[in-house]
C-alpha cells in the first residue's frame, strides 16, 4: 500500500511537470503577443508599440510634432501619403470612454464617423477601434487637398489607467486591408 507521504509527494511532482508545460507553451510577457511580419519595424512608444510595413520611415525624436510619441510615415514624391502614430497620455484621464470620445471629437468637424468597437489589444484590459473617413487639408506636406482619406484609432489605457492611441490614417486605398489588419494585431501595451 502506497503512503499519504508518497502520494502527496507524487502530485506535486505532477502537477509542478503539468505546469511546466504549460508556461512553456505560453511564452513570456516579452516575448507574448503577435508577431511582427517579416521585414517590418515597431516603433516603441514607451508605453505601447506598434508595427510598420516596409516603405515607411520613423521619424527621429527631434522631428516629431507637437506631443506625439512615436511616428512612421510612408512617403512619395516628397509628400506624407500615409502615417502611423503613437502617442502616450493623449489626454488626462483615467477612463476609457473619455479617452475614446477625444480621440472622435479630432473629426467632428469635416470627419464622418465609420464604425466603433472594442477590440482586443495585448496587454490591455480594454480598447477601442474608431474608424473615420474625411478630406485632406493638403496641409504640411499631406496629400493634395480634398483628397478622401482613412483614418483607424485604437485607443486603450495602459497599466497604470493611462490613455494611449494609435492612429493610422492613409488616402483610401492606399494601404491594403492586410496590412491594416498586420498594423493593429502588432499594437502592444508595454507599460
Amino acid at each position: 500500500m502506497i503512503s499519504t507521504t508518497v502520494r502527496r509527494a507524487a502530485a506535486a511532482a505532477a502537477t509542478t511537470a503539468l505546469a511546466g508545460l504549460l508556461m512553456a507553451g505560453c511564452g513570456s510577457e516579452k516575448s507574448g503577443g503577435p508577431a511582427v511580419p517579416e521585414g517590418w519595424q515597431t516603433l516603441d512608444a514607451q508605453q505601447v508599440s506598434v508595427a510598420y510595413p516596409k516603405g515607411f520611415k520613423a521619424l527621429a525624436e527631434d522631428r516629431l510634432p507637437g506631443s506625439v510619441t512615436a511616428e512612421a510615415d510612408l512617403t512619395e514624391d516628397g509628400k506624407t501619403v500615409a502615417r502611423i502614430i503613437a502617442q502616450v497620455e493623449f489626454m488626462k484621464t483615467s477612463d476609457l470612454d473619455m479617452a475614446v470620445a477625444g480621440a472622435e471629437t479630432q473629426y467632428t468637424f469635416g470627419g464622418t464617423a465609420k464604425g466603433k468597437e472594442d477590440i482586443t489589444v495585448s496587454g490591455a484590459r480594454r480598447a477601442t477601434r474608431i474608424d473615420h473617413e474625411f478630406k485632406s487639408s493638403g496641409a504640411d506636406g499631406s496629400p493634395p487637398r480634398d483628397t478622401d482619406m482613412t483614418a483607424v484609432d485604437v485607443v486603450g489605457m495602459d497599466k497604470k489607467d493611462k490613455p494611449w492611441i494609435v492612429r493610422v490614417t492613409a488616402p483610401k486605398g492606399k494601404l491594403s486591408q492586410d496590412d491594416l489588419d498586420e498594423i493593429l494585431k502588432s499594437i502592444k501595451v508595454t507599460g
